[in-house]
């Protein structure tokens, strides 16, 4: 039963699952239009009381901003959750499906709703096509090992676009999908990482560049002392020196800098 269709959203309730369908029928262009979208799916969720929910994202093609991510987790995702109606599934995930669209980076970026900073407590599932997303929700599990499982990923280069642009076709078993997934995450995200902070490492010294180097593999300002043959006050030197050109204040931040080095 249709229970929500508005500028770019349209939502659905089965009743008999308990479940709400909302599909993304076309991209919001900003956040305003996004979040109201969202407020509208809130309101509906309290009134009706899913057990499960499902997001078809097909056709969003809109990045989620840092802001509107933690907006999000504030006023859509935790109300949502601390409502409790939301079931869980027999593998620990709560019964919240999301399906990929053509555009993976929007999708990646409406993962990152629900990283380790989320409050919400939402841990969501996500997948490659609607009806693996209906039978995970329906516990009805494929265990049967398909022709090539096994088999190495393909990456096949396809040419460039009419923009000029590389194209490259990615083949994976469906089955690793969350797994796939999270790799490109990780790739967007490290790249992100060093675009928004090459400055401050440009601004090492070559020496404070290893000194680093050694700090992220866990060496103690002795052990790096004798790596290089200096003395301890000197380690010392440079690593308050790093700490400050780099903006942190504890080993565990200048773990993120690992990405220069690889």
């Amino acid at each position: 039963m249709e229970v929500y269709t508005g500028p770019h959203l349209f939502i659905k309730h089965e009743e008999a699952n308990s479940r709400l369908i909302c599909t993304w029928k076309s991209s919001p262009l900003n956040d305003l239009g996004y979040r109201k979208e969202l407020i509208e799916h809130l309101h509906i969720a309290q009134k009706i009381k899913p057990s499960q929910i499902m997001w078809l994202l097909e056709n969003l093609t809109f990045k989620v901003g840092t802001i509107s991510k933690k907006w999000v987790d504030e006023n859509i995702s935790k109300p949502i959750f601390k409502a409790g109606f939301i079931a869980k599934n027999q593998d620990g995930f709560d019964q919240v499906a999301f399906v990929v669209g053509q555009d993976v980076l929007a999708y990646i970026e409406t993962m990152g709703i629900f990283n380790e900073n989320s409050t919400s407590g939402i841990n969501p599932k996500y997948f490659a096509t609607e009806t693996e997303a209906r039978n995970w929700l329906n516990e009805k599990f494929n265990t049967k090992v398909t022709k090539g499982e096994n088999q190495n990923l393909e990456i096949t280069f396809k040419g460039t676009d009419d923009n000029g642009k590389a194209v490259f076709e990615f083949r994976e078993q469906s089955s690793k999908f969350d797994s796939t997934i999270n790799s490109f995450k990780a790739i967007i995200e490290q790249k992100h990482f060093m675009r928004n902070n090459v400055e401050k490492y440009s601004s090492l010294t070559p020496r404070e560049k290893e000194v680093l180097k050694f700090l992220i593999k866990g060496y103690t300002n002795k052990q790096i002392s004798d790596k290089i043959h200096v003395s301890h006050h000197t380690i010392r030197t440079h690593r308050n020196r790093i700490w400050k050109k780099l903006d942190i204040t504890q080993v565990a931040e200048c773990l993120s800098y690992q990405s220069f080095f690889v």
